[in-house]
């Protein structure tokens, strides 16, 4: 069994519902088609005999706070506040007589809430991009002046490309990119100004180099030699 308070909210399955109605919304839907979706795929929370109640004030609530009246969720909703029904999961709980009342309170004054309309629309949450970096080879060369870096980036959990860099303290740049994930690679310094990257499930047209020439990097004056071996 989850958290569960006798305010409106302060339940876990009133907050699945919730959650998963503005996830959908702030996205872009209207609440017409966040409303069908949570209905849709978290049906299960609304048959439940210990969830149901709670799904449907987080819908209900939902809906009010993106100005779309539905009037099954809402009739439904004040159906099981007026008759009491919903606090019979509150005896069961072990709930006394005190933590009843305010339970009951509580959703007679939520009900209340829900008559009047919102003034205004509760606005999209506009998602921050999340970026994610897999280190693949991190690899300082013998003078510690330099070190060579590959790695997958993500963007929300999808594959953007793998990326490899030859980085001075001060500065440096790019050597290559890929649009293959899953690149299996090895990085070897052979002294301060050779280095050798091998691939073991890719061959030379999986990369993608820079301007110049792709068998050098350099900054300020010192060079690395840069050889690639393959796996065909």
């Amino acid at each position: 069994m989850g958290t569960w308070g006798y305010k409106v909210g302060e339940d876990d399955a009133f907050c699945d519902v919730y959650n998963f109605y503005f996830d959908i919304y702030n996205q872009g839907a209207s609440p017409e088609e966040a409303s069908e979706r949570v209905l849709d795929e978290m049906s299960d929370n609304f048959s439940d005999f210990e969830d149901r109640y709670e799904a449907f004030l987080a819908l209900a609530f939902a809906q009010w706070e993106t100005q779309h009246k539905d009037i099954r969720v809402l009739e439904e909703t004040e159906r099981f506040i007026t008759t009491g029904e919903s606090l019979e999961i509150w005896s069961e709980r072990g709930g006394d007589e005190t933590l009843i009342k305010r339970r009951r309170s509580a959703l007679h004054s939520f009900l209340r809430k829900l008559s009047k309309p919102r003034r205004s629309k509760k606005r999209r949450a506009h998602k921050v991009p999340e970026f994610k970096e897999t280190i693949l080879v991190d690899l300082l060369a013998p003078d510690n002046r330099k070190a060579l870096k590959i790695q997958e980036n993500y963007l929300d959990g999808k594959f953007l490309h793998t990326s490899a860099t030859v980085m001075w303290g001060e500065g440096g740049g790019s050597i290559f990119h890929s649009d293959r994930s899953g690149l299996m690679i090895i990085g070897e310094w052979l002294g301060p100004q050779n280095l050798r990257v091998c691939f073991l499930n890719a061959i030379r047209d999986d990369l993608i180099f820079g301007m110049g020439n792709p068998n050098e990097a350099f900054f300020c004056g010192d060079s690395v030699t840069l050889a690639y071996e393959f796996s065909d």
